[in-house]
């Protein structure tokens, strides 16, 4: 797979600065796609082209294609002719204004055909045919998807053009926007194997784009089309790091198959996934579907849709892992199995203790359950005191308020609050045991307000990556049979882990 790095320039740079830039492409990057409608208009590209050492593909990107670039066709055609000359691999031509360009100036094995709707047309595949037949290197499509109604004609489309030997395939499928992420691991191995990538994480020329270091993270123990497509579904899901450690475990254990994140609006569009074996959208797409983890705010939804659950779910009536199985679909919930594995690991006992979980959802019951089976005694809290009462009677627990809670040892955040580190009401009035241990199941970038109050408190704290890690490694032994490496697992979410398991 080739992977081209679309250059976006530092804000101010000069000529000099971009040329040094160019000299070091990201690892990974295959090819270099040069914007000429994010530089200086007066700026010489040759000494450019001349400095990168990855094969170029110049690209004027138009205003109505998102860009900067004019839209006036003679403009366009006098910069094309202007360039023409220049060494670069290919120029990336838009169908909608550029079609007159295509042998003159610009010889067509050195054309990239771009069409960039602003929705999935109905007849996307029929459009890219067309285009196809101009004979040009490439087709590239690029629409922009808003649901997964979308993600899933797009990747329809990507395997219906993927026919042809991979030698000889020129369609080049993506999307853009964060419900599109799937499309952008799964379009190079359906289609072309051609991904666009962004140059950095700061500095990224349409969203839902990744890195080439995180494309080859994510599928680069590929070479074609995965045996199986597993799933996180969520709203939102994009940023979900279950990719990153399952698609590690994948390559450890050789497995063909991937997993990726899909946007899911509403039960309607859940339900369409969750089906048997062979019946799920991603099946009646080409796309062998495996299994799919599903987070906030559709664990409860999904527990409806399962024929078979284990036992355990009974008391939550919430599942995290779903199995399409021939006849039947399959629920579970490996959530209960991140908790107690990441208290374990943690080496935090609560039985015959106090603690308190807050929240009153899916992952809050499972953390009531979790807790009663390590022999904790347990109490809820939450912002909403109808619902975390409803819960409490449904588990035989009490309620009790944040502030409350100073005799509980343990304490379970199951709600997004202080996520992003800012100061949270329900978090700020926790009062705890001395020496209490607090569990986040929310997870970021930066600590997270639990995390702040722990250390301020000399509390014992377990982050959501761990409990992430722990029923991640449950979840991917459920949906592949396959005992996973705990070290490789635990290294793609940035942790360490003593020894394997």
């Amino acid at each position: 797979m080739d992977i081209v790095a679309t250059f976006v320039p530092a804000a101010g740079a000069h000529s000099t600065a971009l040329a040094a830039e160019l000299t070091r492409p990201p690892a990974g990057a295959t090819v270099v796609e040069l914007r000429a409608d994010l530089l200086p208009p007066d700026l010489e590209l040759a000494p450019l082209v001349a400095a990168c050492p990855r094969p170029v593909v110049l690209t004027l990107r138009s205003r109505a294609e998102g860009g900067r670039a004019t839209d006036d066709p003679s403009v366009r055609r006098r910069f094309f002719e202007r360039v023409a000359a220049l060494p670069v691999m290919a120029f990336d031509l838009e169908a909608a204004r550029d079609l007159d360009l295509v042998d003159r100036p610009l010889p067509r094995d050195r054309v990239v055909l771009s069409t960039h709707p602003s929705v999935v047309p109905a007849d996307l595949e029929a459009q890219a045919r067309v285009l196809l037949e101009r004979g040009t290197r490439f087709v590239k499509l690029a629409p922009a998807v808003d649901g997964l109604d979308d993600v899933l004609e797009v990747l329809r489309v990507a395997g219906a053009l993927g026919g042809e030997p991979v030698s000889q395939r020129r369609a080049v499928v993506l999307a853009t926007g964060e419900a599109g992420r799937a499309i952008r691991l799964l379009g190079p191995l359906l289609a072309a194997p051609l991904a666009y990538a962004a140059w950095s994480p700061d500095r990224v020329a349409a969203p839902g784009q990744y890195t080439p270091e995180e494309l080859l993270a994510l599928v680069g123990h590929l070479a074609g089309a995965p045996g199986r497509v597993f799933a996180v579904l969520g709203r939102p899901a994009s940023r979900s790091l279950s990719p990153w450690m399952h698609n590690a475990a994948y390559r450890a254990l050789g497995l063909p198959d991937l997993f990726v994140s899909l946007e899911v609006a509403n039960s309607d569009e859940l339900g369409k996934l969750l089906q048997p074996a062979g019946l799920t959208a991603l099946d009646r797409v080409g796309l062998r579907a495996g299994g799919f983890a599903v987070t906030m705010p559709w664990k409860e939804v999904a527990w409806g849709y399962c024929s078979v659950v284990a036992p355990r779910t009974a008391r939550l009536r919430a599942v995290n892992t779903v199995l399409p199985r021939l006849g039947k679909v399959v629920g579970d919930c490996t959530d209960i199995d991140g908790i107690t594995g990441a208290l374990l690991a943690a080496q935090v006992r609560v039985g015959g203790g106090l603690a308190v979980v807050l929240g009153a959802g899916g992952s809050a019951r499972a953390a009531v359950v979790a807790l009663q089976e390590a022999g904790c005694k347990v109490a809820v809290a939450g912002r909403d005191r109808s619902k975390v009462a409803a819960m409490a009677g449904e588990l035989g627990v009490e309620v009790i308020e944040p502030a409350d809670a100073g005799r509980c040892i343990a304490a379970v955040n199951a709600t997004p609050a202080g996520l992003d580190g800012t100061s949270s009401d329900l978090l700020d009035s926790l009062r705890l045991a001395p020496s209490a241990a607090v569990v986040d199941l929310p997870y970021g970038p930066g600590p997270t307000r639990l995390q702040m109050l722990a250390k301020r408190n000399a509390w014992k704290y377990v982050g959501g990556r761990e409990v992430l890690l722990w029923q991640g490694v449950a979840q991917l032994a459920a949906m592949t049979g396959v005992a996973p490496s705990v070290r490789v697992m635990a290294s793609a979410l940035g942790l360490v882990v003593e020894e394997d398991a």
